[in-house]
């Protein structure tokens, strides 16, 4: 986990420092507490699904022009699985799950 990246897109207009271990995580803040462990490992979780669905944004982009209609394409249909796949991944996702890998 990355505190660091965790505080500095949840947290950024607060006054904190930390390292590596959440007892390294100083609070400066009295408006709020310090976040739990607990938040902080929901926060992570978040991070890492937007993440995810940045990625998987871009290979759906990347895979569009396979699956138009002037698109000779002997795979087509294999295509179509995939970004139907891709589509539906967030909704099956955990952490180190692989995305579904294109047609060959």
């Amino acid at each position: 986990m990355d505190y660091s990246k965790i505080l500095s897109k949840r947290y950024v207009d607060f006054k904190w420092s930390c390292g590596k271990e959440y007892s390294s995580l100083d609070w400066y803040e009295e408006i709020i507490p310090k976040p739990t462990q607990k938040e902080l490992d929901l926060l992570w979780v978040d991070i890492l699904k937007d993440e995810m669905r940045i990625q998987r944004n871009i290979l759906l982009q990347e895979s569009d022009f396979r699956v138009l209609p002037d698109y000779i394409n002997p795979n087509k249909e294999l295509w179509v699985e995939n970004r139907i796949k891709l589509r539906d991944f967030p909704s099956v996702w955990v952490e180190g799950l692989e995305f579904p890998l294109p047609p060959i």
